[in-house]
């Protein structure tokens, strides 16, 4: 049994050996054919990466503070749970890395971005308009209603056609330029950007982290804002209250001055009393007031920016030599492999 396993293991090895043998032989006979395919394939190469246009990299990464709690309203819970507010499911779990990568490309996050001011080619514009201009796109407008299109930094103004511009620009920029990635083990968070030009790259995904950093603010800040606004509105009508309170007891003693009557007496401890309180009210709320401000204040940014795009850019453009090698390689492999197969096929059939 082991003579015939040996004999059938030698036939097969001789098989393998006999193929290999005759695909080299086949890929030498055709070597012209393979030669000719490659060099114009490889042409083909050439030409495309001539007048391809090339394109600039812009990259920002930064890491995620994850270390504040309750969105930094600690100091003044204890303030807001006195007036009825629940700050207890505050966190930064919005900020999260399972969707950092979705807000930053998220359409409010990406027009806003657009709808910032930058300079490019020394002229100072929306990110929006010069994306419209060294895109052309008023070229391909021509003759339509939208010719003389332009964005305005006040959006109340926008019309119909700017909000479809606007985000057919949001669809353009996430399909084929914006990207985000977060490195494995870590929770650094890069932006990319890429453009054809360097000054709208640089200036859009600083103008991202710009918007995201806001929209983080605007969120984890909310509610303390909301208490900050409260007890604002509370000391101004306390400091009202007390103010005509003394005004009330100030008045009532210049009527009543070296009249000792026991019932005025008591009208007078009362107005006293009315005052008193409403001081140490109002110097509660100032108070309150005031640790309400240093909370905003000491709301850190959710980003820590690690490194920024600086010009010169990174270019992305492919040698017309190495454009001709890299397809005059893939032409001989591809039109070897076709070879191949086609020979197995004709045995196979035949």
């Amino acid at each position: 049994m082991s003579n015939s396993t040996t004999n059938h293991n030698d036939v097969r090895l001789k098989d393998v050996i006999l193929k290999l043998i005759s695909i080299k032989q086949l890929l030498w006979q055709k070597k012209l054919k393979i030669i000719i395919f490659s060099v114009i394939l490889g042409l083909l190469g050439s030409v495309y990466a001539h007048f391809k246009k090339e394109t600039y990299v812009a990259n920002l990464t930064f890491v995620i503070d994850e270390s504040q709690e309750s969105g930094g309203l600690g100091s003044i819970s204890g303030v807001a749970s006195q007036f009825g507010f629940n700050l207890a499911g505050v966190s930064s779990g919005t900020f999260s890395q399972t969707n950092i990568q979705e807000i930053i490309t998220s359409r409010r996050v990406v027009e806003e971005a657009l709808l910032k001011r930058g300079i490019i080619d020394g002229k100072e514009d929306l990110l929006i308009n010069h994306h419209i201009a060294f895109n052309g796109l008023r070229k391909k407008w021509k003759g339509t209603n939208i010719e003389n299109l332009y964005f305005t930094s006040n959006r109340e103004e926008f019309s119909l056609q700017h909000d479809s511009i606007l985000g057919l620009a949001f669809y353009s920029l996430t399909e084929d330029n914006i990207s985000t990635s977060i490195e494995d083990e870590s929770n650094i968070v890069k932006i990319t950007c890429v453009s054809k030009n360097q000054d709208f790259a640089k200036l859009m995904i600083e103008s991202l982290a710009h918007k995201l950093e806001e929209y983080y603010t605007i969120f984890q800040t909310a509610k303390s804002k909301n208490i900050l606004d409260f007890l604002s509105l509370r000391a101004d009508s306390v400091l009202l209250e007390l103010k005509n309170a003394e005004y009330k007891y100030a008045s009532y003693k210049d009527a009543n001055f070296g009249v000792q009557r026991a019932k005025g007496l008591l009208e007078e401890i009362r107005l006293k009393r009315d005052v008193e309180i409403l001081n140490i009210m109002y110097g509660e709320l100032v108070k309150n007031l005031e640790i309400s401000k240093f909370t905003l204040l000491n709301n850190k940014p959710l980003l820590n920016i690690i490194d920024s795009p600086t010009l010169p850019l990174e270019v992305n453009k492919i040698s017309i030599v190495l454009a001709f090698l890299l397809f005059l390689i893939l032409g001989s492999l591809l039109y070897s492999f076709i070879l191949v197969v086609r020979q197995i096929l004709n045995e196979e059939m035949s």
